[in-house]
């Protein structure tokens, strides 16, 4: 019997072992790919991009999202399948799904690119930027960094970590290397270059990957009830998204042609130290999907999860903004360029806390969605198409707006978000209780005469 349990008690702490170097593997890969992100924002774009063409990174990178809309939505709709079929160990079925998607995929990529040829060369006259190449780099990296987490979220269901690890560090490597090869010629393509090369590997790393573990035999997963049931997913989240995206977009656009050339450079200088939270907190929006999912799926609680989640960004903006607010001219000065956008410096600590809030909303609405409620469309929706209007008609031509201002009404928005998803949290927490108190009524009530 005590050999019994030695037996058990090693298995354990191998187990326990495997999970800690696995955690510790993928934190490192996946710093990694921050560091090529921090040396793409804030040395690759300063160093090389002209400061005319600074400005317009961020709304090409939206614009092409916006592209991408379609892709996207589906690509979160196939990460709620996989979870579910991951947690019944339904390989068989997922590589049924993964055959699907990469049939969807090519033909959503037709129809982006045709809408791409049509829409793009006008955004980027109205952006002033003078290379039309980048047109069509912008929407492939849109497009494939879309898709890419279909691939490695499949990685991650099934605990192959060394594998995820790997794809990550090479692909932040091919990324870095593209970058460094093309943007001291072609600066504003070849930084869209790189971003397209990293989810592309991602992908193609994925699918190498999974070769072994998707050998099984295929079963049929998509039958007439599975398409309806995908399709009826897919348009709920394209719903979820348009808004936001579309409210993004003209943010971003209102940023570069109402503000001079300086002032949006600018904002693309001081805004890159309001990523470092997207970089804490992106990993936890990519656990917290799948553990969602399987709570809905068993009928527990998802807001454990978004609570802790929220708490966590929060008390992460507090401390990055407050050593913004002492010394954010000395880290801005560290840029190449960066002392000349010194006046911008008074921002940073005020970009956190607006990141932070929008965060919080993604977090709870993502939960949502993982869960396949999407009750919170009543409110998400209409916020953000009067929003955006309010931030059209007010800042039209002819009344240009100062970046301080622009800055007051994002952080409203931002808010907002934040108000609209707590009230939202709150009141589902009352219905709870409300209904655990019914249900042990009823239960008493069975013991009565």
């Amino acid at each position: 019997m005590q050999a019994r349990y030695g037996i058990i008690a090693r298995q354990k702490a191998t187990s326990v072992r495997n999970f800690a170097k696995s955690a510790i593997l993928l934190f490192l890969a996946l710093r990694v790919g921050d560091v090529v992100n921090l040396a793409a924002g804030m040395w690759f774009v300063p160093k090389y991009v002209s400061p005319e063409e600074i400005g317009a990174v961020l709304p090409l990178t939206s614009f092409a999202t916006f592209l991408s809309l379609p892709v996207f939505a589906f690509a979160m709709t196939v990460m709620k399948e996989s979870a579910v079929l991951h947690a019944a160990d339904e390989r068989a079925k997922v590589k049924s799904l993964l055959s699907g998607v990469f049939a969807a995929v090519g033909a959503a990529l037709v129809l982006v690119l045709v809408a791409s040829c049509v829409a793009v060369p006008h955004f980027l006259k109205q952006m002033r930027v003078s290379d039309a190449s980048a047109g069509i780099l912008v929407v492939s990296a849109a497009f494939l960094g879309c898709v890419a987490p279909v691939y490695t979220d499949a990685l991650q269901s099934m605990k192959r970590f060394r594998s995820l690890a790997a794809v990550e560090v090479c692909g932040s490597a091919v990324r870095f290397l593209a970058m460094l090869a093309t943007m001291p010629f072609r600066a504003l393509a070849g930084y869209f270059a790189g971003q397209a090369a990293l989810p592309a590997f991602r992908i193609a790393g994925s699918v190498l990957a999974l070769r072994r573990d998707l050998s099984v035999p295929a079963e049929p997963y998509w039958n007439r009830e599975t398409v309806r049931r995908v399709a009826l997913a897919f348009l709920a989240v394209c719903v979820y998204q348009v808004a936001p995206m579309a409210a993004a977009l003209v943010e971003q656009t209102t940023l570069r042609t109402g503000l001079s050339a300086a002032d949006s450079a600018g904002y693309y200088m001081v805004s890159r130290f309001s990523d470092f939270l997207y970089y804490l907190t992106f990993p936890l929006l990519l656990v917290m999907f799948p553990y969602t999912a399987d709570a809905a799926r068993r009928s527990a609680s998802t807001r454990p999860y978004v609570l802790k989640c929220m708490a966590a960004t929060l008390v992460a903006a507090a401390f990055m903004s407050a050593a913004y607010f002492f010394f954010g001219k000395e880290l801005l000065s560290l840029m190449p360029h960066g002392g000349e956008y010194a006046a911008y410096a008074k921002y940073m600590p005020w970009l956190v806390p607006m990141a932070a809030l929008t965060t919080c909303q993604v977090f709870h609405t993502n939960a949502e969605v993982s869960a396949g409620r999407f009750g919170f469309l009543l409110w998400l929706v209409p916020l953000h198409v009067v929003y955006a209007v309010a931030l059209k008609l007010r800042f039209s031509s002819g009344n240009e707006p100062d970046m301080t201002t622009l800055l007051c009404w994002f952080g409203a928005m931002s808010f907002l978000r934040f108000a609209c998803s707590a009230i939202s949290l709150s009141r589902d927490a009352v219905l709870s209780r409300r209904l655990k108190r019914q249900r042990s009524l009823i239960t008493v009530g069975d013991f009565l005469p």
